[in-house]
């Protein structure tokens, strides 16, 4: 049963080519404490950490006390563009999902994975240079609400009901449809996304 889990839900997919050298770039903006502590804030404190065991409660304290740490440990990843491997693995935790009739399928259960705190904390701190730059370059949709600060699933509703009811107006008939894409974001083409931030003028620091 382990190994049928493991397969359903880390199927195989292509494997990202890393750079053939490390080096710095010119392009990426230094790190600041500002940014360090907008990624921890959004952190809870309570969250069950990864295979290093350090809790956020520890980085805030950390940071609190001397904020020139994280800006140290986390600079040389930023400046390379580079999420080392050590910091990727993680702790899985198998639950099963209530009320299933039958638990001898994968599709009963769903995992929780738990990576390294520090990790979490990078990967927010690029999301948000990410976003500000998809934001400049015009690469997002208008009416893309998911993922993105101020804006949620209230917002997505009353966009899409001003425009039924626009339609509606001159008595136009109006359809609606919903896509339900099962394990999308688990199945990335790592090196097809690469190249379409290429191509959308996204800096070459944050696509590395």
């Amino acid at each position: 049963m382990n190994n049928v889990l493991l397969d359903h839900f880390f199927p195989p997919k292509e494997p990202f080519l890393p750079p053939p050298g490390l080096r710095p770039h010119k392009s990426a903006p230094p790190l600041t404490t500002d940014e360090i502590a907008a990624a921890l804030s959004k952190r809870f404190p309570t969250s069950a950490p990864g295979p290093d065991g350090i809790p956020y409660s520890t980085w805030k304290q950390v940071n609190k006390i001397n904020s020139a740490i994280l800006v140290q440990i986390l600079s040389p990843l930023v400046l390379l563009g580079y999420h080392p491997a050590s910091l990727k693995s993680s702790n899985g935790v198998v639950l099963d999902k209530p009320g299933k009739p039958s638990y001898e399928s994968p599709s009963s259960f769903r995992i929780i994975v738990l990576i390294r705190t520090i990790s979490k904390i990078l990967e927010r701190i690029v999301a948000a240079r990410l976003l500000a730059a998809a934001r400049l370059r015009g690469l997002l949709h208008p009416n893309q609400c998911g993922s993105l600060p101020g804006l949620s699933t209230y917002d997505a509703c009353l966009t899409l009901t001003n425009d039924v009811r626009t339609l509606q107006r001159p008595r136009l008939k109006v359809s609606s449809l919903f896509l339900d894409i099962k394990a999308g974001f688990d199945n990335v083409a790592n090196n097809t996304l690469a190249r379409i931030r290429r191509e959308g003028g996204i800096p070459p620091y944050l696509v590395s």
